[in-house]
């Protein structure tokens, strides 16, 4: 009985993970698992026979359900490093329970049913040794054969990337074993040199308008590109952010994407700060916190700046207490640091965030006479966006009141009401001026992955919402000597911001490498390459989104034009593909290697 119920949430789990290619081969390789584990405990004459029995059921159940639930959001299955980050869990509760649905929670329900059977007494039969070792030894070696036909004709890595148990073993084995760093695509002569050479200083458009001012950059949680200019029943929903667009002297970039890893807010920031690709092993600030790296604090720093990163959450929040020294800032402002008057979700309100602090700007205006680096990540808008009574300020149409998106919008609004309190504030107090400002969002807020949500999102915009649209974030430049007012739309993401600022700074970046460009002068196709939601392989043009099959095969990857939405031909890419892998294991390497710091 119990070997059927895991066989039917294997199915269950298959239709949920998306196992679109080898359907049956997944399926035969699960169910070969379970009644291999199911032949051993019940054929033993072991007393405790029913106890092992329920136990391993509780346990795949367990993996099943957490599984889907990490998959409902990240598009992939965790990795058994991510365990580090389970003290989280309990600070994103009211995001996790937003995908706790009841699809998901099937894989528990049947458990204390299960429990009650298993405690049955019955007449323990016993079984001769040939029994008890024969047939779970026959089903053990027609999986080890199965396995290694698919080695053979090169399913193995397909297969298994989607299959339950060997996914999870091979994870085990990876994370176990320690990483031969020779094993892994090393930098040449050659491709340093080209990095080295994309990396160097050309003077162009807009170059040194902000040499010797001071940069004010704010990551604003889930600020998605979508409700930029957006208008909800006649309500402009991000005014002060389309006011500051409109201003004199900003760049807006339309076309942005963001860059995550499995640290998800805390990868946005080192892409961003270094132009890197993220860990996608575990967040970068925990995996390789103690490198050595060369971004943008240290470079302004070099260039007589003070540096100073401002989060109204705990400070060891994503290790960034830690990671913060190596990345180069001298001093965190975190939630001991503020008054803690009124707080949503997690963490300090914005309005409270931004007022607050503006004393801490104040003294760091005023220390040694020299410019100064503020990088300010906000809380309020973040999943699942409930927001107080009072603070609703938008009339949500009715069929999208309490809906995600309806939250969203209250949620974005006010923290759009929360910047443009601040961006006064800064004027009042004469910094404004004398200030390069700098406001992006971290990440998506509404996961087109989801059927439901993708739908209402399509309904609602009236135009597809896909993973081009969900990855797109607004990243928005106030230059305040700039006599021009620019909307900038080549195809950029977060990787690109450390190479771009630096042009605007007038600095350059003598000892690092920087795998994006600057989105301001640089000539050629550029390119995105998503490596959650969308897997490793993954990319983004200006014309096309190449979205990688899971199952680890190319042909059987998605491709369509972003702009008439036809599909097409996953070949006639093949090259981008390839190019994009090697930028990202170069990036790796670097990571790896700790190549800074050599």
């Amino acid at each position: 009985m119990l070997s059927l119920l895991l066989a039917l949430k294997i199915l269950l789990f298959m239709n949920i993970t998306r196992v679109k290619h080898n359907r049956a081969l997944v399926f035969l390789i699960s169910l070969l698992v379970i009644l291999f584990c199911y032949s051993f405990i019940y054929l033993r004459n072991n007393r405790n026979k029913y106890r092992l029995g329920f136990l391993f059921y509780t346990i795949v159940s367990l993996i099943m359900f957490v599984d889907v639930v990490y998959y409902s959001y990240f598009n992939t299955l965790p990795s058994i490093k991510m365990l580090k980050q389970v003290g989280q869990v309990p600070a994103v509760g009211d995001s996790v329970k937003t995908l706790l649905s009841f699809r998901n929670i099937l894989f528990l329900l049947d458990l204390p049913l299960v429990y009650f059977y298993s405690r049955r007494k019955r007449n323990s039969r016993r079984f001769n040794r040939y029994i008890s070792w024969g047939i779970p030894g026959g089903i053990a070696l027609v999986l080890i054969l199965l396995l290694t036909i698919l080695s053979k004709i090169g399913l193995f890595g397909p297969v298994t990337n989607q299959e339950l148990f060997t996914y999870h073993a091979k994870d085990i084995k990876k994370t176990i074993m320690k990483e031969d760093i020779t094993n892994i695509e090393t930098l040449t002569i050659t491709d340093i040199a080209e990095l080295k050479k994309r990396s160097e200083f050309v003077e162009g458009k807009y170059t040194g308008l902000g040499k010797g001012k001071n940069l004010i950059v704010i990551q604003v949680e889930s600020l998605q590109n979508f409700v930029i200019d957006h208008f909800h029943e006649g309500q402009e929903v991000t005014p002060n952010l389309n006011r500051l667009i409109r201003e004199e002297g900003s760049l807006y970039f339309n076309n942005y994407y963001q860059q995550l890893g499995r640290g998800n807010t805390s990868d946005a920031e080192f892409v961003t700060h270094n132009s890197l690709y993220p860990s996608m092993e575990e967040p970068t600030y925990t995996q390789y916190v103690d490198n050595t790296f060369y971004g943008l604090p240290w470079i302004l720093r070099d260039n007589g700046y003070i540096a100073w990163a401002f989060h109204g959450y705990k400070k060891d929040f994503w290790n960034r207490d830690k990671a913060y020294l190596n990345q180069g800032f001298q001093r965190f402002v975190s939630e001991e640091d503020y008054d803690l008057t009124e707080t949503i979700g997690f963490g300090l309100t914005d309005v409270e965030f931004f007022k607050q602090s503006m004393g801490y700007l104040k003294e760091l205006d005023g220390l040694d006479d020299k410019p100064f680096y503020a990088f300010m990540i906000t809380l309020t808008s973040h999943n699942p966006f409930k927001m107080p009574e009072k603070y609703k300020y938008l009339n949500i149409k009715a069929e999208y009141e309490d809906t995600l998106l309806g939250n969203y919008l209250q949620a974005i609004h006010y923290t759009d009401k929360a910047i443009g309190q601040f961006i006064e504030d800064l004027k009042r107090e004469g910094l404004y001026d004398n200030s390069i400002l700098v406001i992006y969002g971290d990440h998506f807020a509404i996961n087109s992955l989801n059927k439901d949500d993708q739908k209402l999102m399509t309904d609602y915009l009236g135009y597809p919402y896909d993973l081009d649209e969900m990855l797109k974030i607004p990243l928005i430049i106030h230059i305040p000597s700039l006599e021009a007012n620019e909307t900038i739309t080549r195809i950029g993401s977060a990787l690109d911001f450390l190479p771009t600022m630096l042009n605007i700074m007038g600095y350059k970046n003598e000892k690092g490498l920087m795998f994006g460009v600057d989105l301001i002068n640089y000539e050629g196709e550029n390119f995105v390459a998503p490596q959650t939601y969308a897997l490793k392989g993954s990319i983004i043009t200006d014309e096309i989104l190449l979205e990688m099959s899971r199952d680890g095969i190319f042909e059987n990857s998605r491709v369509y034009n972003i702009k008439t939405r036809e599909l097409l031909n996953p070949l006639d890419f093949i090259e981008k593909h390839k190019m994009v892998i090697e930028e990202i294991n170069k990036s790796e390497y670097i990571l790896k290697a700790d190549f800074f710091a050599q």
